[in-house]
């Protein structure tokens, strides 16, 4: 800036004389208004420097993913409280909840234990947001054609695990059915006034896709529809990831991350205020929230590393965001030395990191997800429990049994699941190390429990054992409704589940309840959009598989073989790969 002469007229013009009073109270005004300015702006930096005190953090964990993620134990699982999902349709197209069309809520108490363990992280002080939706499979809005019949479906979730916080991660189908928005927004709204009727809470966030440049119009138009409704939205979560070409090559993921939420700010400024609910920045800084996909994304070549995570935190502290989550606790480790970084993985980031090292950068805020209030459970007066065989979930404990790795059993009114062979090791012992002990603890046995079903497998389901028949190493046989494998050439010896390294058979699995056909349903359709690790197992054309290597695109019962070994073999009832080197096997499990 330059300062411009005086010119001669302006030097003839006579100055106003100015009265000493009013010079002073001019100077006591300039003065109370700076000293207000400053003050005002050293609290917005304080304010921002101490981030949001409500602020939480909590981990998205795939319920339904196997081998299942220990979120129920705070200290393995690396945070308190989790987000499980995913909640969608059942499979038939119907309204009933299930997980991932894998199993309904029974369905997951019974085959992953989930009430347990919801239960068990609750006692040592963590809590359970569950999620509807997701990128696959069907939202309930979708199918559930009247806001009442999908208020139903969603309040047997919210009631079923108690809960006071939900999250609706809503993608591809359902974000673009306007129809499905509108009776979303009408039953949770419906929801939330049974609530409060109750004098309860329950905090709803939407978790839509995003891009650098902001929400999607199908995103924001759900948003909108949402408030339109009624509902009081505690927030709306974005998936900073996956941006693909929407992410230009000069911009970091980091940068993109806090343009993605910069925008989303703007657009949710506008959202709130067209709904008749004008918003200051602090507070709608807290209605926002992040979710990236940790390490390498499905988009090349997006990737979210270790200094990224380190950049969203402080991002989200400075501007005080309402909360942090990652997709997904399951992928929070690392691959190791055989990974390719540029294949998605389930259980891997795909990138250097230490163990829920991800995890650990988030969960750096200091507030909590409003979640159901649970007692803590401590170690002291602990009565011991007589467990009954007759209302246990499972085989009670027994020092002279082997145990397998995945094996359950109740020890005390608790569920403990084998993490390797073991024998004579107490559940309940004692060990200096957790990682020491040969149990899992999942949880406790419930109220609702019922007694562990018989372990008979069908007639048929193997050749039944003979005293004459001369048995192969390999060879299974079926003995008094169970299962064994022979362990070496054998004829004469009857298989025993007591002392099984007294004999030559070994049990394939002492839980070996259910029919073939529960165990297909359980099972994902083959796709060959999905990459898959060893030991996945699918459904293809109405047989169970399990994969023997990394693959994609190649079909079950295709001739690609390494080392004579096909890309999948069949499963057979008790859920064990079997079958040669064509791929074939006399027992398959057929599914509907």
């Amino acid at each position: 800036m330059s300062i411009e002469p005086e010119t001669a007229e302006a030097v003839k013009t006579p100055r106003r004389r100015v009265s000493f009073f009013r010079v002073v109270v001019a100077l006591l005004l300039v003065a109370g208004v700076s000293f207000a300015t400053v003050s005002f702006v050293n609290r917005a930096v304080d304010q921002s420097a101490k981030g949001n005190p409500t602020a939480w953090f909590a981990p998205y964990v795939d319920a339904t993913l196997v081998p299942t993620f220990p979120f129920e134990n705070p200290v393995e699982g690396g945070s308190k409280d989790v987000v499980l999902g995913f909640i969608v349709a059942d499979r038939d197209g119907g309204c009933a909840p299930t997980w991932g069309t894998y199993v309904d809520l029974d369905g997951a108490a019974t085959s992953f234990d989930l009430d347990r363990r919801i239960t068990r992280l609750r006692a040592a002080g963590g809590n359970a947001i569950v999620s509807f939706g997701g990128l696959s499979n069907s939202e309930l809005a979708l199918r559930c054609k009247s806001p009442a019949d999908l208020a139903e479906a969603y309040r047997e979730v919210i009631n079923r695990y108690e809960l006071a916080t939900v999250d609706f991660d809503i993608e591809g189908e359902a974000l673009a059915d306007t129809a499905a928005n509108q009776r979303r927004g009408e039953a949770l709204k419906l929801l939330q006034d049974e609530a409060t009727k109750a004098n309860r809470e329950l905090a709803v966030w939407l978790t839509l896709p995003v891009a650098p440049q902001g929400l999607t119009a199908d995103g924001l138009a759900a948003v909108e529809a949402t408030l339109a409704a009624g509902v009081d939205l505690a927030g709306v979560n974005v998936m900073t990831m996956d941006y693909g070409a929407g992410r230009p090559e000069s911009m970091s993921m980091a940068a993109a991350n806090e343009e993605a939420l910069q925008s989303t700010f703007t657009q949710l400024d506008g959202a709130y205020e067209r709904a008749g609910n004008k918003l200051q920045p602090a507070e709608l800084w807290g209605k926002i929230g992040a979710t990236p996909m940790v390490g390498t994304q499905d988009t090349t070549p997006d990737q979210f590393t270790i200094s990224d995570a380190q950049a969203l935190i402080s991002f989200a502290k400075v501007n005080g965001l309402g909360r942090l989550s990652l997709w997904s606790a399951n992928r929070d480790g690392p691959c190791g030395s055989q990974m390719d970084e540029l294949i998605v993985s389930n259980t891997c980031s795909g990138v250097k990191q230490e163990p829920l090292e991800f995890s650990r950068i988030l969960n750096n805020l200091t507030g909590r997800a409003i979640g159901k209030d649970e007692q803590v459970t401590t170690t002291t007066e602990r009565p011991v429990l007589v467990d009954d065989a007759l209302t246990s979930p499972y085989p009670i404990w027994q020092d002279s049994r082997i145990y397998v790795e995945g094996q359950k059993i109740v020890w005390h009114g608790n569920v403990y699941v084998a993490k390797w062979w073991t024998k004579e090791n107490r559940p309940d012992e004692r060990v200096e190390n957790l990682w020491d002990s040969p149990w899992r603890y999942l949880g406790p046995v419930m109220p609702n429990d019922r007694p562990a079903p018989k372990p008979d497998l069908p007639n048929g389901t193997y050749p039944a054992w003979n005293k004459a028949s001369v048995y192969a190493k390999g060879k299974r046989v079926l003995f008094q409704g169970m299962a064994y494998q022979a362990k070496w050439y054998t004829q004469g010896d009857a298989p025993s589940p007591d002392r099984p390294w007294e004999t030559p058979w070994q049990p394939v699995s002492v839980d070996l309840a259910g029919s073939l056909k529960d165990l297909g349903a359980s099972l994902p359709d083959w796709s060959g959009a999905v990459a898959y690790e060893a030991g996945s197992q699918i459904r293809y054309q109405g047989v169970a598989y399990e994969a023997t290597r990394w693959n994609q695109a190649d079909a079950p019962g295709s001739k690609n073989l390494t080392a004579g070994l096909p890309t999948w073999l069949p499963l057979d009832a008790t859920g064990d790969a079997t079958g040669d080197a064509a791929g074939t096997s006399n027992t398959t499990v057929p599914m509907s």
